[in-house]
């Protein structure tokens, strides 16, 4: 997403929008306002209205081990809401991220922003005031004559066939006759209206402001900072549950070293949040580890009544009447025809793809019901992380011309700079719900998902090499020999992985950024991601591996005896009843857990406890020690996704594990965190295909307009379709039927 002002770390992919601002539904690219500036004895009037809508919005994101919510972990973020005129459109838009507040790349550090978002209100166009000419005479000269022509071009096909129906007609007609060419000049009119100014008007905006509290937490020993162990408690939470600072860092450990390093940061954008910014930092700031670690900034949310007033909008006026724009659409008597229309436009549209496709073989296909097997297929395979991300079947997203783009105006930059409020979520109506001529079809079925697919296949790879990334630091950390495993330095393979993280993330919107992304990283950690790729059901290993030694039997914490052989220490971990059953991950809670790591050679190990390597485990216990030369290796059973060595059997734990145990009683910490487990994709996924389930292949603007309407009417705001997309969650006062 574009119009993005960034500082700290925090993005605002709405800078600069505001009421007018037009969007390409393909791309989601806005561009400038189409509304023409209005004065009246030197006083600004417009037509939008203000109203005080106040609500207060927190979130925590970053990078824990320790915790889990929707936005933590995560080296993307994403939106509320989607745009899009087709079914692919839509599901696109909802799915592709801006970067807000999102992990750069990995590092030794442990960042949390805390964020606030204040709701002061929400700004509209004052439809229930306005009539379809008062819209055409409030834009700027080009957007204006661009409708005017193709209102035209709509006139001259009702003069022609009168009250006739436009599809019998064209079933009949000649492809030279004359009706078939004023279609084609009307098709040609509205799509360069399109073409021009975008596929719809923000007709909404929220207004408010971001504020973000950022922690940056280090223990100056890194070996400290990175060792996998059993002390600490993972803890899984909504936004509503309490999480300090302690919890967040290492999981409240009781054994941590205090040499911990605090720097905090603090941006906004905004200065309606400036005071609880400001007030949270004090809390904060400059202040040892050990005097903040039992805050929980997000526990005391600032009071409605403290959010400032929303910004004045210009008074109310429409601009003076122009009597050919008048008279234009008075010659609109009725829309009971405009169906025709929009399937005729719909099928001109079908059949730059399909040349030899017939009306009827159109119009049939049109009232089909929408199959959504392929996305619920895609669904089910990100469910089970089943995404095989270097598959070279991927089919880039289109982009778009330089061309085509319209600079956001200066005036618009400067006053979003300058502001008290900043847009924190957009209304967006189709120009053909605004203007009727402007009639067009919708394609609801989603046949190709290949670009929806890649955009998914994007955010696996981030989190994938986020996840690999922190588990060779731990390695690092842990005083392990990479040697023996044919690695040069863990250390190098964890910065190549976090690093290119970081670029996927950065450079998103670039079609072949998977294949770049892969190609910059080091020999070894190729091999290493194609072998991970390959295997995909480690991505499920949010939580570790837990183990099941003969189907009963897991690691407990407690060492039953240490001995020196061969100049490595051993250590014998007792074993102790699990009750463990499919699907039953709860059950591995109080047990330590393994992190699987792969080699350049495709080989599967598991270190934790003790920073060792797991070595074996019999009926004396399970052993582990630093030697790499009698570390387990273990087989894939991609049938049953897991990993197995003999009698024993380790499980890809998931997040769901840790849900609803009390007093955060999950021993043991995050390795990952893969999109199955990111919450605004499950869901868009879930209401698309839900919505699919009630569409036709095709639907039509005309559907939107009652077909007795008369020019003399005025919009109904309630009866406007509208779409929503933002940062904040969509309040309903105004749109919406």
């Amino acid at each position: 997403m574009k119009n993005t002002i960034s500082n700290n770390g925090v993005n605002n992919p709405f800078y600069a929008v505001r009421i007018g601002s037009v969007i390409r539904g393909a791309t989601g690219l806005f561009q400038t306002s189409v509304i023409a500036e209005h004065i009246e004895k030197k006083v600004k009037k417009g037509i939008t209205k203000m109203i005080a809508d106040k609500d207060v919005q927190l979130s925590m994101k970053g990078a824990s081990s320790y915790v889990y919510n929707d936005s933590l972990n995560q080296g993307f973020a994403g939106v509320s809401g989607s745009y899009g005129l087709s079914g692919l459109a839509r599901i696109n838009s909802g799915l592709s991220a801006h970067i807000g507040n999102s992990i750069a790349q990995l590092t030794k550090e442990v960042k949390i922003n805390y964020n606030v978002q204040m709701i002061s209100g929400i700004e509209h166009i004052n439809f229930d005031e306005l009539k379809v000419e008062d819209l055409i005479n409030s834009l700027k000269s080009g957007p204006r004559d661009r409708a005017m022509n193709s209102l035209e071009n709509y006139n001259k096909i009702m003069a022609k066939i009168g009250t006739a129906d436009l599809l019998t007609i064209l079933k009949d007609a000649a492809p030279d006759s004359e009706i078939v060419k004023l279609v084609k000049e009307w098709i040609s009119s509205v799509q360069r209206f399109f073409n021009e100014y975008g596929d719809g008007i923000v007709v909404g905006v929220a207004w408010g402001g971001i504020g973000t509290v950022s922690l940056t937490m280090n223990n100056k020993s890194t070996e400290n900072s990175w060792k996998y162990g059993s002390k600490g408690n993972f803890t899984y939470a909504g936004l509503t549950k309490a999480i300090t600072i302690e919890a967040a860092y290492d999981g409240s450990n009781t054994n941590r070293e205090s040499d911990v390093s605090v720097k905090t940061d603090t941006w906004y954008i905004g200065d309606c949040v400036a005071a609880q910014v400001a007030k949270w930092s004090e809390q904060v700031k400059d202040k040892a580890f050990s005097a903040i670690s039992s805050i929980n900034l997000l526990e005391k949310a600032p009071k409605l009544g403290d959010i400032k007033p929303p910004p004045a909008v210009p008074d109310f006026a429409t601009r003076k009447k122009d009597p050919k724009v008048t008279d234009k659409i008075n010659e609109i008597t009725d829309l009971s025809g405009l169906e025709a229309f929009a399937k005729a436009a719909a099928y001109e549209k079908a059949k730059e793809t399909e040349p030899n496709l017939t009306l009827d073989a159109f119009l049939k296909r049109s009232r089909d019901d929408v199959n959504a097997e392929n996305v619920m297929a895609l669904q089910d395979g990100i469910a089970i992380n089943d995404l095989d991300v270097l598959a070279v079947d991927i089919e880039p997203m289109a982009s778009v011309e330089k061309n085509e783009q319209l600079e956001t105006s200066a005036v618009e930059i400067a006053e979003a700079a300058n502001s008290n409020f900043t847009v924190l979520g957009v209304w967006i109506a189709n120009w053909s719900d605004l203007f009727p001529w402007m009639a067009i079809g919708y394609l609801n079925q989603i046949d190709n998902i290949k670009s929806t697919l890649e955009i998914i296949k994007k955010q696996c790879m981030i989190q994938d090499f986020l996840a690999l990334a922190k588990t060779y630091f731990m390695l690092e950390a842990s005083g392990i020999s990479s040697e023996k495993f044919q690695i040069t330095d863990f250390k190098q393979l964890a910065i190549v992985f976090g690093k290119q993280a970081g670029e996927i993330r950065d450079r998103f919107d670039e079609p072949n950024i998977i294949q770049t992304a892969y190609g910059d990283l080091s020999f070894e950690a190729q091999e290493i991601y194609t072998k991970w790729n390959d295997i995909k059901f480690l991505r499920s290993a949010e939580l570790g591996l837990g183990v099941l030694y003969k189907g009963k039997d897991s690691i407990t914490d407690k060492i039953d005896k240490i001995d020196h052989v061969d100049g490595f220490t051993k250590v014998w971990y007792k074993m102790g009843k699990c009750s463990f059953l499919p699907r039953n991950y709860s059950a591995f809670s109080s047990f330590l857990k393994v992190v699987p790591f792969v080699t350049p050679a495709g080989d599967i190990y598991a270190f934790g406890p003790s920073q060792m390597i797991l070595n074996q485990i019999n009926n004396e216990g399970a052993i582990f020690s630093k030697n790499s030369l009698t570390a387990l290796k273990l087989e894939v059973d991609k049938a049953k996704r897991v990993l197995k060595s003999g009698d024993i059997v380790f499980y890809p734990i998931p997040f769901e594990a840790a849900k609803n145990l009390l007093d955060s009683s999950w021993k043991g910490q995050s390795i990952s965190t893969n999109v199955a487990s990111i919450k605004n994709i499950d869901s868009h996924i879930a209401n698309t295909i839900k919505a699919m389930k009630d569409l036709k292949v095709y639907s039509f603007s005309s559907s939107n307009w009652y077909p007795k309407w008369k020019p003399s009417e005025s919009y109904s705001i309630k009866s406007i379709k509208s779409q929503y997309i933002g940062l904040v969650d969509e309040i309903r006062t105004v749109f919406g039927r």
